[in-house]
């Protein structure tokens, strides 16, 4: 479908977060390294750890709340990039 399709423009580029890459055989290092991608690379792990705080505050809350909870918590981990 269409709205699955990529933009021309955008650049996916595969690697293996650093606490991962360490348990990879060695040639895995020169092919997905963190450290020869340009940015911060890191941002799933970077969000774990607030996303942690949340869902363990969200646990005694309905379905409907909890996801509304952790929704707005990444609406605002992107918002925080954006400024």
């Amino acid at each position: 479908p269409e709205f699955l399709e990529l933009y021309d423009s955008l650049e996916i580029i595969g690697a293996v977060g650093k606490w991962h890459l360490a348990t990879h055989i060695l040639e895995c290092f020169p092919k997905f390294s963190l450290n020869f991608v340009e940015g911060s690379g890191e941002i799933l792990e970077t969000l774990w750890s607030g996303l942690d705080e949340v869902v363990r505050m969200t646990q005694v809350m309905s379905i409907a709340h909890h996801q509304e909870v952790i929704d707005e918590y990444m609406n605002d981990s992107n918002w925080r990039k954006i400024i």
